[in-house]
């Protein structure tokens, strides 16, 4: 249940207490006249019979409202980065009590504090790409950490890879928009799969982008597969360049596998590289879900 609907909903079930409880008295009230007629008197016993039942209709709905809020509140949150780097990023769009939020990375999973398993656990992987490291593969290392912990069976909703979230697109933009130039675009590098599809979470990225910056040049390129980023660099028609890298981390790739502004130059533009994708979340805090 939501929070902003809990407020009102235990208020409305407050009211029909007080309401109930204040109809009862009155008509406790009425019953001790001495020269209260018997078909009146029938009749306020009834109203008395009522106004109990709606005043324990309220009392069952406040208990219901707040044991569903109370499930709610039992959930755990657990937060799988790629690599130690990515361990401090957090789930845009979502808020999450603290004392209820677990970090690990797969290559401290098996050493890692998990979450009990008294209530149900949201796995967020914090992973630019869906593939065989934030499906198979973490599948598989929870079931082991956990195991080993002596939870054989944890109750684990797995949510989308950070990279489907539309907050990137958002905060890209935001961040994109002051630096274009008369024929500019964007230049889109993701890292690529070896899987026989390509993850869909870069071209879902840059169709985003180009609904929030309409009139701009979105091209997608990756360093690991087909179309490589060179190649896509040199066909755009744009004459300024902004390289966006579509990475969870500042790291190796950043530094040998973009095209740099001599290879931008080269072919007759300018390029001017962008943070990783994931790191514009920092400057451009969506508001939280309630």
């Amino acid at each position: 249940m939501r929070r902003p609907l809990t407020r009102p909903l235990l208020l409305i079930g407050a009211l029909m207490f007080i309401c109930a409880l204040t109809g009862s008295v009155y008509c406790g009230i009425k019953l001790s006249e001495p020269t209260l007629p018997a078909e009146r008197e029938a009749h306020l016993r009834l109203l008395i019979y009522f106004h109990f039942a709606v005043a324990q209709a309220a009392i069952l709905c406040i208990a219901a409202i707040l044991y569903l809020r109370h499930r709610r509140w039992r959930r755990y949150y657990l937060l799988v980065s790629y690599n130690e780097r990515g361990l401090q990023l957090n789930p845009p769009g979502i808020r999450m009590p603290s004392a209820r939020v677990y970090r690990c990375h797969l290559g401290n999973l098996s050493s890692s504090e998990l979450p009990p398993p008294e209530a149900p656990v949201l796995v967020y992987p914090m992973f630019m790409l869906s593939g065989h490291s934030s499906g198979t593969k973490l599948e598989s290392a929870l079931a082991a950490a956990f195991a080993a912990q002596g939870h054989s069976n944890p109750n684990l909703y797995f949510q989308p890879v950070l990279g489907a979230s539309p907050w990137l697109a958002k905060a890209a933009a935001a961040h994109i928009r002051p630096l274009l130039q008369h024929k500019s675009g964007v230049l889109v590098v993701a890292h690529g799969s070896k899987l026989s599809e390509p993850p869909p979470e870069p071209a879902l990225f840059c169709r985003r982008l180009r609904e929030l910056l309409p009139g701009t040049e979105v091209a997608l390129g990756y360093f690991s597969q087909q179309p490589e980023c060179s190649a896509v660099l040199r066909s755009m028609q744009a004459e300024h360049v902004l390289l966006l890298p579509f990475l969870l981390t500042e790291g190796l790739h950043t530094t040998r596998d973009l095209p740099t502004p001599q290879a931008a130059e080269a072919c007759g533009k300018t390029l001017l590289r962008l943070p990783v994708v994931a790191a514009l979340l920092h400057s451009h805090e969506p508001p939280a879900e309630p």
